[in-house]
């Protein structure tokens, strides 16, 4: 199970739809300290549908900068050198963390989490086909036991069922804040990401990524709660960011507990 520590300045827009899209160079660190961060080195992506800056660290401690085609090289730069330090940050943060096997296993007793619980796995064939939760396990049972790709592919099915379930409710529920009223709730999609947790668009809505139906309720609401922010603020200034501390003002130890639970 590939586990998103990314963590993204700006989680406006759809990675996928980048993806074949982007151009991609290496780009080194430029000479003058004033202008671009000395220590590592940034990947440059530049597309032709992007309309923001954003810098993503990912875990095997690749920097990517995200940026309009035509933005100009020395904007770029001073983008990128203005959250030196931040990024500085999440490299170290990713050094330090502790390395887990990023894929379960699916055999009798693997250990699979929901809402932040874990459950471990019960293959019996003998009973009802699907997945049933009871008390601290997940049944597997009928053909969806039979072998670990079938296993694998109900589990997928159940718990995108359960995220439509608990994501849509999160959802209205954040969206009745005072701060919100005024903005229509966005539609909901769930999608399986491998670098966001979420994002909202015009045209798309908001976007949740599906793994975080493993995560503890209070962890979602966090990202809800940031996307509904971009319905005022499109970026992470600081009027994003005072937005956020209003509706929701524990936010930084929610985030913490997200990072620390989808490791």
């Amino acid at each position: 199970m590939l586990k998103p520590l990314q963590l993204a300045l700006d989680l406006f827009g759809d990675l996928a739809q980048q993806v074949g899209r982007a151009r991609a160079r290496p780009t080194p660190p430029v000479d003058d300290p004033a202008r671009a961060p000395t220590g590592f080195i940034y990947e440059l992506r530049q597309s032709e549908r992007r309309r923001s800056l954003s810098i993503e660290v990912h875990p095997d401690l690749r920097v990517v900068v995200r940026a309009p085609l035509r933005s100009p090289r020395h904007e770029i730069e001073h983008f990128v050198a203005a959250r030196a330090g931040w990024i500085r940050a999440q490299l170290e943060h990713f050094r330090r963390a502790p390395r887990v096997p990023l894929l379960p296993g699916y055999d009798d007793g693997a250990v699979h989490y929901y809402l932040g619980l874990p459950h471990r796995l019960r293959l019996d064939p003998a009973e009802r086909h699907g997945v049933e939760r009871r008390e601290d396990c997940l049944v597997i049972g009928g053909r969806a036991a039979q072998d670990i790709a079938s296993t694998r592919l109900a589990l997928e099915h159940w718990y995108r069922a359960r995220a439509q379930e608990e994501f849509a409710e999160i959802l209205a529920q954040c969206h009745l804040h005072p701060r919100f009223q005024r903005y229509p709730c966005p539609t909901l999609n769930i999608r399986a990401m491998r670098t966001r947790w979420g994002s909202l668009g015009s045209r798309r809505g908001m976007t949740l990524n599906l793994i975080l139906i493993q995560a503890p309720r209070e962890c979602i609401e966090f990202v809800v709660m940031h996307e509904l922010c971009h319905l005022r603020y499109h970026g992470h200034g600081k009027g994003f960011y005072k937005l956020l501390d209003t509706v929701l003002p524990d936010w930084r130890a929610r985030k913490r507990l997200l990072e620390a639970s989808l490791r």
